[in-house]
């Protein structure tokens, strides 16, 4: 975390060169370190910092990266490909990454152009008010489930994990993480699922009966975007090796030690790539919010006032009996 309010003494070069890297100007860097932009100047002349927009990268060079990403993740579109840069830190112009992208996918380029999601309002005051968890399920077949949490606010991801079950233990395992890293949300929206009995009495207990909301997946906006995302860039690219196992007889989804080994090999596969597409997705660009990022966005409001009784997110689920 940035040491805020603590005096210029206390910034660090990684202070600004974070921010920096997160896309915010030198203004918004100022005013997020508490000092004034003459200060931030004089701070980056004695550390060396260089405003450099752009990454110095040839046009080969990025073909080449594009190309890797590419490989591992074949149906990301352009803004997640930025995204997948940014996590690489690298930062190009939008016209170059579009230029790359034409000449290294140009038939993907053309079929994403006719898939446009239309998108409704959603809006709650500031990160950590409400998280969103659910557990996608396209992968069950083979006993594996993906487990996400994404703030409502700035829709950062704070946990993304694939398992061989659904049990209440190992989802409050990953909530207890992604809390010991980014702190505790004021409420937690989730499905009636039992698997989620756990985190809702841990929520309780730290914040109170009213912190938990439920209701049906499919009207949970926040995970139901995501998960078309998630399913394009995971279950997309697992799903067929999977089935193609089983047409070859390599592959039996009632054994057990087949299903052993298939776990063995694939859910850490899977796990680096929800890995990749977790930091791409915190690095993409949003063009609703002024094309900052999901990072950008929860660290920037970070530091924000506790909210009055008049203040609310949009939702309407009630919270599960005790």
């Amino acid at each position: 975390m940035l040491n805020l309010n603590v005096g210029t003494t206390l910034i660090s070069k990684e202070d600004i060169e974070r921010l920096i890297f997160l896309g915010t100007t030198l203004s918004e860097t100022a005013s997020i370190l508490e000092i004034s932009r003459p200060t931030l100047y004089k701070l980056m002349r004695e550390y060396g910092i260089k405003h450099q927009k752009f990454s110095d990268i040839s046009d080969q060079e990025l073909d080449e990266v594009i190309r890797a990403i590419k490989s591992n993740h074949p149906h990301v579109g352009e803004v997640m490909l930025n995204g997948h840069l940014r996590a690489r830190n690298i930062i190009v112009q939008r016209h170059r990454l579009r230029d790359s992208v034409q000449r290294v996918d140009f038939a993907g380029a053309q079929s994403r152009r006719t898939s446009a999601v239309q998108r409704r309002t959603y809006s709650v005051p500031f990160p950590n008010y409400i998280w969103h968890i659910d557990g996608n399920h396209k992968l069950i077949r083979w006993k594996l489930v993906i487990h996400t949490a994404i703030d409502g606010y700035s829709r950062f991801l704070t946990f993304l994990h694939c398992s061989n079950n659904n049990r209440a233990s190992t989802v409050l395992d990953l909530f207890r993480k992604g809390v010991n890293k980014f702190g505790w949300p004021m409420h937690i929206r989730t499905d009636h699922g039992g698997e989620n009995v756990l985190i809702w009495e841990d929520m309780r207990v730290h914040k109170g009966v009213s912190s938990v909301l439920t209701g049906s997946s499919v009207h949970n906006q926040r995970v139901e975007r995501f998960n078309r995302d998630l399913n394009c860039n995971c279950r997309n690219v697992y799903a067929p090796i999977f089935y193609e196992l089983e047409s070859l007889n390599m592959l039996d989804v009632d054994n057990r030690t087949d299903l052993f080994c298939l776990h063995y090999v694939y859910i850490p596969r899977t796990n680096c790539t929800l890995e990749e597409f977790q930091a791409a997705f915190n690095s993409h660009s949003i063009s609703s919010e002024g094309n900052k990022t999901p990072v950008h966005l929860f660290t920037q409001n970070t530091c924000f006032p506790m909210p009055n009784s008049a203040t609310s997110a949009s939702v309407t689920e009630r919270s599960p009996e005790s």
